[in-house]
């Protein structure tokens, strides 16, 4: 019993980040890729569900109900206000890019968010 506790707590830990990002209103699951093999040490890669590779960096987009709360998110998550990109649209800044995720992923669930998401870097494709 004893050694159940134990592993369930180390895989806790273990998956203590967030790995996944919400895309309106649904997980959408990330899989974290070395990030040593790339020569940008400061992007984080990812690969979601469909296979398109991701770099996250210390910024993210914010789009609120109203902009009554922007201040407490700020304060409360520790954030930057960068620049308001249109009405109650932000581009924010974390003190930390291992923090963008799950910052996103809570500000998400508050109630007067529209949706808030890593400033996703991807890769153009030609088609």
């Amino acid at each position: 019993m004893k050694n159940i506790i134990i592993f369930m707590l180390l895989t806790q830990l273990i998956n203590a980040g967030d790995n996944y990002f919400y895309n309106n209103a649904k997980e959408v699951l990330l899989t974290p890729l070395n990030s040593t093999a790339r020569n940008f040490k400061d992007i984080d890669y990812y690969q979601n569900e469909r296979g398109i590779t991701l770099g996250v960096k210390d910024t993210l987009l914010l789009k609120l109900q109203d902009e009554e709360n922007l201040q407490n998110y700020l304060s409360e998550f520790n954030i930057t206000l960068v620049k308001s990109l249109g009405k109650n649209l932000y581009f924010l800044k974390t003190t930390d890019k291992a923090l963008t995720i799950n910052i996103s992923n809570r500000l998400s669930e508050k109630e007067d968010v529209a949706y808030a998401h890593p400033n996703f870097i991807k890769k153009r494709v030609r088609r």
